[in-house]
């Protein structure tokens, strides 16, 4: 049974600043869209993102970030709880539970990717698939999205998930193609495309960001629903605490650390 690392980094993050009414925080970014009818950079859509999300002015006043959630797929009848640790120097560690008892984990450590499945079995992961894991362990991924790209472009306005959005298209350092869609009126990330093959998975694949929640002043969704080829799971978000993340709990674990000894990787 495979269970999807949970999606943060921030990747997952959408913000906004909570005192603020988006409408008042938008406005200015639409009359300009509407003023100039045409389509707007991607880069002012990434600028626009962070601005009326508020990480430009927040997230970097902290240093590392404890996720607390639930993870389900239906089609395996899996439901676990999540907790997801990550820091200001790109390193992850994401952990589950299932009811009965039996445990995972993936990690990043700054330089290489690993697993540790259901039955204990260790995975070491380097080249594209560590480049991929090292985005994902970025939490200020937002602020500087156009570092993990080669090309990122805006291509059109499309209905995703019912909602007019900005449609980004790109081709990401590792040579995979990479879509983004961010809505249109208010500027928050509806959704992500991709394509899954190249690491294993099963091809078409994408993740869809709903239920906003705030969190200390930063929205998130709290609720991500992704699909790959035909299977289907869904992560939640119960709790974000800030600056609570103690080096132990990063810590590559001792049968990493093994497994690296073994291949002489550490």
């Amino acid at each position: 049974m495979k269970i999807r690392p949970l999606h943060f980094n921030l990747t997952t993050l959408v913000t906004l600043l909570a005192a603020t009414p988006l409408v008042l925080l938008t406005s200015g970014f639409l009359t300009r869209s509407q003023a100039t009818n045409s389509l707007p950079t991607a880069q002012w859509i990434l600028d626009r993102y962070v601005k009326v999300s508020g990480e430009r002015a927040n997230l970097v006043k902290h240093t590392s970030v404890t996720i607390r959630g639930r993870y389900q797929n239906p089609g395996d009848k899996v439901d676990a709880t999540t907790v997801s640790y990550s820091t200001k120097d790109g390193i992850s560690v994401q952990m589950f539970q299932l009811p009965d008892g039996r445990h995972g984990s993936a990690g990043f450590d700054g330089h290489i990717g690993w697993n540790i499945g259901l039955d204990g079995k260790v995975s070491i992961q380097t080249g594209d698939i560590a480049l991929t894991m090292a985005r994902d362990a970025d939490m200020y991924y937002h602020l500087h999205v156009m570092k993990y790209f080669k090309s990122l472009e805006v291509v059109g306005i499309e209905i995703f998930n019912g909602l007019p959005c900005y449609h980004l298209k790109g081709v990401n350092n590792w040579n995979q193609p990479n879509e983004q869609f961010y809505e249109k009126e208010n500027g928050l990330l509806v959704a992500y495309k991709f394509n899954t093959a190249w690491r294993g998975g099963n091809g078409a694949a994408d993740a869809i960001f709903e239920d906003y929640k705030p969190f200390d002043g930063i929205l998130f969704a709290t609720k991500t629903t992704g699909h790959d080829g035909n299977d289907m799971d869904i992560s939640y978000i119960d709790s974000v605490t800030w600056d609570d993340v103690p080096a132990s709990a990063v810590e590559l674990p001792p049968a990493v650390k093994a497994k690296l000894a073994e291949t002489s990787r550490w």
